[in-house]
C-alpha cells in the first residue's frame, strides 16, 4: 500500500473544481428528490443479511443505466461499481451497507415495512431500524452525479454495496470480510475508503471521531443444560431458568464491579433468552446470547475470562451443565478513523455541511464491520444527524420525554432529507481524487 503522508502537504481548499462545484449546486435539487424516493422504496422493501436479493437487483439496474461498469454477486448479493474519470488519478471507495434487521416496524408511516421472515428459527418483522436504506439511497444519488460529472474527477471512484453489516446468518460468511476475501481491493485497487451512519445526533451535522471511533464487537453464547421435571416438583430438576437468571444477574457485574474500564469503555448486554414451552414444565435447556464491546485486546480477554468464571461457578452450585461460546457468527474488530485524514479534511467537510460539522473525542460502543475495510487502507467513517430539529438538545436537557431517533429500534426512522451529508460525500469523493492524484500523479 501506498504511503499517504506525502499529500498532506497540500493545501485542501484547491482540490475541487469550481465546475464540479457548480454543477453540484445545479444538480442537487432534482437528485434530492430520487435520493427521497428511493430511500422510501428501500424502506417498505428491507431484506435480511446475505438475503438482499431484490435491493442489489435495484442498485445493479441503477448504476449500469448510468453506464458504470458493475460487478454483482460479492459475498452472495454484494454490488460493487466503478466510476472511472476523465482524468487521471487513483481510485477511493465509498461504502454503504444493504441488510435490514428482524424488527417489526411500529412507525406508522405510509411507507412502513409489512416484510416479514424466518431468523433463528421464528418469524420475525423486517425493517431498516438502523437506517442502512438511507445509507443505500444517499450513494445511489452520489453515484448519479458523479457518473454525470465523471469527466471532470481525477480518477476512480469504486462504489461498494455491501450486504450482511448486521452480520450473516450463523453458519454462512458474508459481510466486509467476505467481499475482501473475494478480492475486491485486489480488483479495483481503491487507496482510501469512506462511509457513513446516520444517527441519533443534532440536526443535519455530520461528526466524525479521530482514531478508535466505534467498538469491537463479539457475540457471545451460553448454553444451560439440565434436568427436566414438572412444575409441580421442582425438586426433582436441575433447574435451568434458575442458572440462567444467576448467570444473567451476574454477567451485569462485569463492567460494573469486576473490571477497571476507567480509561477502556467495555459492554456486556444480553439480547436474547431462550427457555420452556409450556407454564407447567422446568425444561431441560436454556440459552443466553448477547453481545460485548471492547477497545483494548487485553480487556476483551479479561471479559471473556469473566464470563467463563461466572458460568463455571454458576454450574457447580446448580448443578447444570453450561457451555459458553464467544464470537458467534465472527468478529468486528475496531472501527479506526485514519488520524491524519480527520485532520486535513476536517476544514473541508466544515465547509461542505455550512458549518454543521463537529469532532467527537468519544468512541462509540456501536460496531460496524466498515473495520475490516479500514484495517486494509485508510479509512473515514462519519455520523449523520438525523433527528427532527431541536430533538437531540430538548433530550439532552429534560432526560425524558424527548422522542429522539434511536437505532435497531422498531420506531426508529430517518426525519431528514441528508442534504448536508450528501454534499459532504461529493465534495469528499472529489477531494480524495485529487489530493492523492496530487501527491502522486497519474496511476
Amino acid at each position: 500500500m501506498k504511503k499517504l503522508s506525502v499529500f498532506f502537504t497540500l493545501l485542501l481548499s484547491s482540490f475541487v473544481s469550481a465546475d464540479l462545484k457548480q454543477d453540484l449546486e445545479e444538480q442537487l435539487d432534482p437528485l434530492m428528490t430520487k435520493v427521497i424516493a428511493w430511500r422510501h422504496n428501500l424502506h417498505q422493501n428491507p431484506e435480511l443479511s446475505n438475503r438482499e436479493y431484490k435491493t442489489s437487483k435495484k442498485v445493479a439496474a441503477h448504476l449500469r443505466s448510468l453506464g458504470i461498469k458493475v460487478e454483482t454477486k460479492i459475498a452472495y448479493t454484494g454490488v460493487v461499481g466503478l466510476i472511472e474519470g476523465g482524468l487521471p488519478g487513483p481510485t477511493i471507495a465509498l461504502r454503504a451497507d444493504m441488510d435490514a434487521l428482524p424488527v417489526e416496524e411500529k412507525t406508522g408511516l405510509p411507507f412502513a415495512s409489512k416484510e416479514r421472515a424466518t431468523y433463528l428459527g421464528q418469524s420475525v418483522g423486517v425493517m431498516h431500524a438502523c437506517g442502512h436504506d438511507a445509507h443505500v439511497a444517499i450513494l445511489m444519488g452520489v453515484a448519479e452525479f458523479l457518473a454525470k460529472n465523471k469527466e471532470n474527477i481525477e480518477g476512480n471512484v469504486m462504489l461498494i454495496f455491501q450486504p450482511a453489516e448486521e452480520g450473516p446468518p450463523e453458519g454462512e460468511n458474508g459481510g466486509a470480510k467476505m467481499m475482501l476475501e473475494e478480492g475486491i481491493f485486489e480488483r479495483y485497487n481503491p487507496e482510501v475508503i469512506f462511509g457513513l451512519h446516520v444517527g441519533n445526533g443534532p440536526h443535519g451535522y455530520v461528526g466524525l471521531t479521530p482514531g478508535p471511533a466505534m467498538a469491537a464487537a463479539s457475540a457471545y453464547r451460553i448454553k444451560i443444560k439440565g434436568v427436566q421435571a414438572h412444575g409441580s416438583r421442582p425438586w426433582d430438576s436441575i433447574d435451568p431458568i434458575m442458572a440462567t437468571s444467576q448467570i444473567i444477574e451476574a454477567l451485569n457485574t462485569i463492567v460494573s464491579r469486576r473490571i477497571n474500564i476507567i480509561n477502556n469503555p467495555a459492554v456486556v448486554s444480553v439480547g436474547i433468552v431462550k427457555a420452556g414451552t409450556r407454564n407447567n414444565i422446568i425444561p431441560e435447556d436454556s440459552e443466553i446470547m448477547g453481545t460485548i464491546r471492547t477497545f483494548d485486546p487485553k480487556l476483551r480477554a479479561q471479559v471473556y475470562d469473566e464470563i467463563r468464571q461466572i458460568a463455571a461457578g454458576v454450574a457447580v452450585g446448580t448443578g447444570a451443565e453450561i457451555d459458553v461460546e464467544f464470537d458467534v457468527g465472527g468478529f468486528y474488530p475496531v472501527t479506526f478513523n485514519n488520524e491524519d485524514l480527520v485532520e486535513r479534511l476536517s476544514p473541508t467537510l466544515k465547509e461542505a455541511t455550512n458549518n454543521k460539522f463537529y469532532i467527537n473525542n468519544s468512541p462509540s460502543t456501536g460496531a460496524e464491520d466498515f473495520s475490516f475495510f479500514s484495517q486494509e487502507i485508510p479509512g473515514m467513517y462519519f455520523w449523520l444527524g438525523v433527528n427532527a430539529p431541536g430533538l437531540y438538545l430538548q433530550s439532552i436537557s429534560s432526560c425524558c420525554g424527548a422522542v429522539v431517533t434511536l437505532l435497531h429500534s422498531s420506531a426508529s426512522c430517518i426525519r431528514w432529507n441528508f442534504r448536508n451529508w450528501w454534499r459532504a460525500v461529493i465534495c469528499s469523493a472529489a477531494i480524495y481524487c485529487k489530493i492523492i492524484s496530487n501527491a502522486y500523479g497519474s496511476v
